[in-house]
C-alpha cells in the first residue's frame, strides 16, 4: 500500500483554539501522509485532537480556532493557502467528510432528497432534475431506497441518517474522505453494515479514507495504516499490523490493553490512570509522561523525536529501543498503578486522586483479586433469586388523533417489554444485551421502579415491588440505579459531598457524622482517593471517569441489595473504561451484591457477567451462562450480534454480516418469531407475512432485477392489509403476470417466504397473498440454564417430552 502515490501530506500542522486569553494546542506540529486507495486510522481518546485534525483538513474548524502553521497538500495543493472560492472547488470534489452525529448534520426541516441536491446544484450547477437522478444513484450505493429521498430526517433510523450523510460525502466522487467517527452512535450491527457500505464503495470508487475512531476493533479492521494521537500530538505511526503486533509507545500500549473485545474481556483489562492533560498549559516533554509508567526525567523536560522502529513504524519516545521490555510490563495493571503512586509522590502526597493503589478504607487491609490484578472466577453459583420477573410487560399508549376516534380505530401501543421472564440471584451479575429498541433500559427502569409494568409479576426478595402503582418504599434503598450519562446525572450545583450525601438524607440512614462516614467510604469504595480531596468539587471539576465513579458512589452509599447499571462505560474513553468494570465485579465479590449490568457491548458483558440475556424487541430471544451465549450461541439474533463485533486483530479474517435491514417497529409487531425477518436460519413457519413480501418487492425495484423492473413500469401498488399483501397496477398488466412475477421475487429470496403463503387468489384485478397467524416461539432448554425462544429446537425438543 506504501507503494500507493502519495494523496495527502500533512507537514508540521498546528491548530490552535483562543478563548478567555488561552491558548489551547489542540494539534501540535501534526505530520502525516495519506496514499491513493489507503485507509488511515486515526485514534486517541477523546479531546486529543483527531476532529479538529479532520476539520482543519477541510477548513472548516470554527472562529475560535486557526491554523497557525503547517501545509496541507491535497493532489500537490495546498489547503492552507486557498482562499475560500477556490476551497469551495475543493471541498466535496476532492476532500469530503461524514460528520459524527447524522442527526446533527442533516437539517431537520428539509427532506434528504432536498439536502442531497443542494449539495449537488451548489457545487455543480446541474440541474434539479439530474441533481434528484444522481441523488437516487447515491442513495442505491449506500443502500437506501430511492423513496427515502422523500423522507424527513426524523422519519429514518440511525442506520439510516448516517447512510445519508454517506450518500452527501460521495455526492461529488472525492478521492479523499475523512470519516468522524462514522459508527460511534449506532449499534453494533447497523455499525457493521456501514463499515460494509465503506468497503465497497471504496472497491468501486477507488477512494481514500481517514477513519476518525476512538475503537481501535475498527481500525483493525479497515485500515491499511494507524497513527496514535494524543495531546495534540502523534504519538505513534505505522502499519496497522505492526502497531497492533508491536506496539512501540507506551500510550500505544496501554490503550490496546485496556480496550475489552471478546478476546480481552477473557483476561484482564489494564485501566490508564489519570486524565489526558490540560492543552493550554506548555508541556515541555512528552505529553504523555505525567500517565506512562516508564516517564524518566527526561521524558518530562525534553519532548521526544520520532524514532524510526521499523520501515514506516515511527515512535515519539525517548526509550523506543526499549519497547519490547516496555510491552511485558504494560500489561500488568500494577505497572500502572505504582507509576500513579509515585507520581503523586512527586507532587508531594500519597495517593492520586482518582487512581486505586490497592488500599480501599472500605475495604480495610484485605486487598481483593482486583487489586491484585488477578481476575476471579466470576462464574459463581447464585443462591435463591433476590429478583424475579414473570410474563413482564411495559406498553406505552400512543396517542390517538381526532380523526382515530372518528374512525373508531383501535388504541395502538408500543410494546417496549412484552412478556419477559428473568431471575437474578444474590451475589451474580446478568447482563442484558441487545440493540437500541430492544427494550434493554426500559426493563432496567421497571425492574428499579422507575416504570410501572403494564402486566407480568416482579417480586424482589420475595415480596412485589410495586404496592398501588408504585414501588414499595422499604424497597427504595435496596434498589439503586447508576445511570449512563455522568455529565447529565450529577447536579452542577451540588458538590461530591451533597450529591452522595442525598440518598443518606432522604433514606433518615445515620446522624450526622455518621453520614460523613458513609459517604467517605461510598468514594473509597469507588477508588476515589483520598476521598476527602473530593468532597468539596462540583461535577465540572472532574473527569468524565470521575463523575462516573461519583454517579456510582451515590447509588451504592446506601448499601442496595441491587444495582441496576445502565451502559455505565458507553460514554467514557477507553482507558478508565476497565477500572470502572473493575469496580462492579468487586462490589459482587466485596459487598455480595446482585447487579443488572446493561450494555450493547458484548465484550463488557463477557468480562463482568455470569449469565447474560438477549433481548429483541421486547422479549428474551436467548439467556445463559455468559460464556456459553458468547462461545455457542444458540438463537440466530445472537450469532448476529456476535458476528457484527469487529476483532482488534489486523490478521483476523471476518464477513461482514447481512444484518437484513433493522430492527422493527414495536407498534405494529411481526408475525410470529420477531426477528424472522432479518434471520438467515428462518423457516417458513415463522412467521413470513405481507410485510416481508412488500420488502422483497422493494428491494427488487432498488437492485433493478428484471422483475423489479417489470414492476416499476407497471407502476404497482403494494398494500399490506393485516397479515395479507394486494398488489395491484395503474397499468394494464394481466394480474396472472403480476402474481408470477410476485412469485419468481419471492422464489429468488434466500428466504423460505413463498413456502409460507397460503393462499394466492386474484380480486378484482388485485393478486392477494395470505398468509397465517403464527405464535411467538416458546422457550426451548439448549444446555445447562441455558434457554432459546428459537423453533430451530421445537422438533428434537417436542420429541423427547
Amino acid at each position: 500500500m506504501r507503494d500507493n502515490p502519495t494523496l495527502l501530506e500533512i507537514r508540521g500542522l498546528s491548530t490552535y483554539y483562543y478563548s478567555r486569553g488561552a491558548e489551547v494546542r489542540a494539534v501540535d506540529d501534526v505530520s502525516l501522509t495519506v496514499g491513493a486507495r489507503e485507509n488511515l486510522g486515526l485514534v486517541g481518546e477523546s479531546g486529543c485532537g483527531k476532529t479538529t485534525l479532520s476539520k482543519s483538513l477541510l477548513r472548516i474548524i470554527p472562529e475560535t480556532a486557526k491554523i497557525v502553521s503547517g501545509r496541507i497538500h491535497l493532489n500537490g495543493r495546498d489547503i492552507v493557502s486557498l482562499n475560500e472560492s477556490e476551497l469551495n472547488r475543493v471541498r466535496w470534489r476532492e476532500i469530503s467528510m461524514i460528520a459524527q452525529s447524522a442527526m446533527n448534520s442533516l437539517d431537520p426541516v428539509y427532506t434528504a432528497g432536498e439536502q442531497m441536491i443542494e449539495t449537488l446544484q451548489v457545487h455543480t450547477g446541474m440541474s434539479r432534475t439530474d441533481a434528484w437522478k444522481r441523488s437516487e444513484k447515491l442513495f442505491k450505493m449506500v443502500g437506501l431506497d430511492p423513496g427515502r429521498l422523500r423522507a424527513y430526517p426524523h422519519q429514518l433510523s440511525g442506520g439510516m441518517r448516517q447512510r445519508v450523510v454517506i450518500a452527501l460525502a460521495l455526492a461529488l466522487d472525492p478521492k479523499l474522505i475523512v470519516a468522524d467517527e462514522p459508527t460511534t452512535a449506532l449499534d453494533v450491527v447497523v455499525q457493521d453494515g456501514i463499515i460494509k457500505q465503506l468497503e465497497e464503495i471504496q472497491r468501486r470508487s477507488g477512494n481514500s479514507i481517514i477513519l476518525v475512531t476512538h475503537d481501535v476493533s475498527l481500525v483493525a479492521e479497515m485500515c491499511h495504516r494507524v497513527a496514535v494521537m494524543y495531546a495534540g500530538r502523534i504519538m505513534e505511526t505505522g502499519t496497522t499490523d505492526e502497531v497492533f503486533n508491536h506496539p512501540a509507545h507506551p500510550y500505544t500500549m496501554g490503550l490496546l490493553n485496556a480496550y475489552p473485545t471478546l478476546e480481552s474481556a477473557r483476561g484482564v483489562l489494564v485501566s490508564i490512570p489519570g486524565a489526558p492533560p490540560d492543552l493550554a498549559t506548555r508541556i515541555p516533554g512528552c505529553p504523555f509522561a505525567e500517565r506512562c509508567p516508564f516517564a524518566t526525567d527526561l521524558c518530562r523536560t525534553e519532548r521526544p523525536p520520532e524514532i524510526e522502529i521499523a520501515p514506516g513504524h515511527r515512535s515519539a519516545c525517548h526509550y523506543a529501543s526499549d519497547a519490547g521490555k516496555f510491552r511485558e510490563a504494560a500489561r500488568d495493571q500494577k505497572t500502572w498503578e505504582q507509576s500513579a503512586a509515585a507520581r503523586e509522590l512527586r507532587r508531594g502526597s500519597l495517593v492520586t486522586p482518582g487512581v486505586s493503589t490497592g488500599n480501599s478504607a472500605a475495604a480495610g487491609d484485605s486487598r481483593s483479586a482486583f487489586h491484585a490484578g488477578e481476575q476471579p472466577d466470576t462464574e459463581t453459583t447464585p443462591n435463591e433469586p433476590i429478583l424475579q420477573v414473570a410474563g413482564i410487560e411495559r406498553y406505552f399508549r400512543i396517542k390517538q388523533t381526532p380523526l382515530d376516534r372518528l374512525r373508531r380505530r383501535p388504541r395502538r401501543h408500543v410494546h417496549a417489554v412484552d412478556g419477559v421472564d428473568l431471575d437474578v440471584g444474590r451475589g451474580e451479575i446478568v447482563g442484558l444485551a441487545g440493540e437500541s429498541g430492544s427494550g434493554k433500559s426500559t426493563l432496567g427502569e421497571v425492574i428499579t421502579g422507575l416504570q410501572q409494568n403494564t402486566g407480568g409479576t416482579l417480586l424482589f426478595e420475595g415480596s412485589p415491588i410495586f404496592e398501588k402503582g408504585r414501588i414499595k418504599p422499604a424497597l427504595r434503598r435496596r434498589i439503586q440505579m447508576a445511570f449512563q450519562d455522568p455529565y447529565e446525572t450529577l447536579n452542577p450545583r451540588f458538590t461530591v459531598f451533597h450529591t452522595v450525601l442525598e440518598p443518606l438524607n432522604n433514606f433518615e440512614i445515620g446522624g450526622k457524622s455518621e453520614r460523613r462516614g458513609k459517604v467517605i467510604e461510598a468514594l473509597s469504595r469507588v477508588e476515589l482517593n483520598p476521598p476527602e480531596s473530593y468532597l468539596d468539587r462540583y461535577p465540572h471539576e472532574l473527569s468524565g471517569g470521575q463523575r462516573q465513579r461519583v454517579a456510582i458512589a451515590r447509588a451504592i452509599v446506601v448499601e442496595p441489595h441491587l444495582l441496576l447499571a445502565d451502559e455505565p462505560v458507553s460514554m467514557l474513553d477507553v482507558s478508565i473504561r476497565a477500572g470502572v468494570l473493575n469496580l462492579f465485579r468487586r462490589f459482587r465479590e466485596e459487598l455480595g451484591m446482585s447487579i443488572v449490568y446493561v450494555s450493547h457491548d458484548l465484550a463488557t458483558i463477557r468480562y463482568i457477567c455470569d449469565r447474560t440475556a438477549i433481548l429483541y424487541l421486547g422479549r428474551l430471544a436467548e439467556i445463559g451462562p455468559t460464556e456459553e451465549v458468547i462461545e455457542n450461541p444458540r438463537h440466530p439474533y445472537t450469532r448476529l450480534l456476535l458476528s457484527a463485533v469487529p476483532r482488534a486483530n489486523p490478521q483476523a479474517e471476518r464477513a461482514h454480516v447481512d444484518a437484513r435491514g433493522e430492527i422493527p417497529s414495536a407498534v405494529d409487531l411481526p408475525n410470529g418469531c420477531r426477528f424472522h425477518g432479518r434471520c438467515a436460519s428462518a423457516l417458513a413457519r415463522c412467521g413470513w407475512e405481507g410485510r416481508d413480501v412488500a420488502a422483497l418487492i422493494s428491494a427488487a425495484i432498488v437492485e433493478g432485477t428484471a422483475e423489479g423492473r417489470l414492476l416499476d413500469a407497471s407502476n404497482v401498488r403494494v398494500t399490506v392489509d393485516g397479515l395479507d399483501l394486494l398488489v395491484t397496477t395503474k397499468g394494464d398488466t394481466d394480474p396472472v403476470e403480476l402474481r408470477d412475477t410476485v412469485v419468481r421475487i419471492m422464489a429468488n429470496a434466500d428466504r423460505p417466504v413463498e413456502q409460507a403463503v397460503k393462499a394466492v387468489g386474484i380480486e378484482n384485478g388485485a393478486v392477494r397473498f395470505r398468509f397465517e397467524r403464527r405464535p411467538d416461539p416458546r422457550d426451548y432448554v439448549v444446555g445447562d440454564r441455558h434457554v432459546a425462544a428459537c423453533v430451530l429446537y421445537a422438533r428434537e425438543q417436542d420429541e423427547t417430552e
